[in-house]
């Protein structure tokens, strides 16, 4: 498997990067995690992961670092790609401005590739509909949840606009669960309808625990307690 951060906003590709890298190790904690860097880049450190496993876990992450830095790194970088690709391993490249030589091979080999592009950041905030969310946290699928919000992060939506969302939708199901109308509930008939359906999905007093947990980690975020982007996640994960 092959994941792919790169653009002329390096920053960006690097902290998209390492939250993916984040995620993975909350959802995966079974998987050993190895950083590469030029600095401590070694061809055979990549061979050896190719189709390895860790002595004490099931899978690898592996994150590549900025190694397209140095030339020659890049050359050999390329040759492994296709295999990357293939590995039961997880592979996960960072990189800045690339060469068309490398792009070419990143877009012919990603299974996901992203581009950092202030330009079409406010595109994609506009495309995404970040009410899939909703649907999937009603629905109770949590890996549904985590791939619609893991891709809500790399089109840049804020963590607080996602959070609100959530809040939104289960706030609904428990004011629904109560209530034997929309007129009751204050809802609208939409909204009523299918939080009223999702409810079958939990018990109420699962949904007033989620609702008080989301309510706490908003609050926590903003006071820095907790990294808001990391604890959401988590909450999908375990709603």
């Amino acid at each position: 498997m092959l994941y792919i951060f790169h653009g002329s906003n390096t920053s960006a590709s690097g902290d998209k990067a390492r939250s993916l890298c984040n995620s993975l190790k909350v959802k995966r904690p079974d998987a050993a995690f190895v950083e590469i860097t030029a600095d401590n880049w070694n061809p055979t450190i990549i061979e050896e992961h190719l189709g390895g496993q860790g002595l004490f876990s099931n899978k690898y992450i592996i994150f590549l670092n900025h190694l397209a830095e140095k030339s020659e790194i890049e050359e050999k970088l390329i040759e492994f790609l296709s295999a990357m690709k293939e590995s039961a391993n997880i592979f996960i490249v960072s990189e800045g401005k690339i060469k068309i030589e490398l792009k070419k091979a990143f877009d012919q080999n990603g299974d996901k590739v992203v581009v950092t592009d202030e330009a079409k950041k406010n595109f994609f905030a506009q495309e995404f509909n970040i009410f899939s969310l909703a649907d999937a946290t009603g629905e109770r699928n949590r890996f549904k949840a985590w791939s619609i919000y893991r891709q809500a992060m790399e089109k840049d939506l804020e963590a607080e606009s996602i959070i609100g969302t959530i809040f939104w939708q289960v706030k609904s199901m428990a004011v629904a669960y109560d209530s034997k109308s929309a007129s009751e509930s204050g809802l609208s008939p939409f909204v009523y309808s299918k939080s009223k359906k999702y409810c079958a999905n939990y018990s109420k007093d699962e949904l007033h625990k989620l609702l008080s947990d989301v309510i706490v980690l908003y609050h926590d975020g903003h006071r820095g307690m907790v990294d808001l982007e990391l604890g959401t996640e988590k909450w999908l994960l375990g709603m």
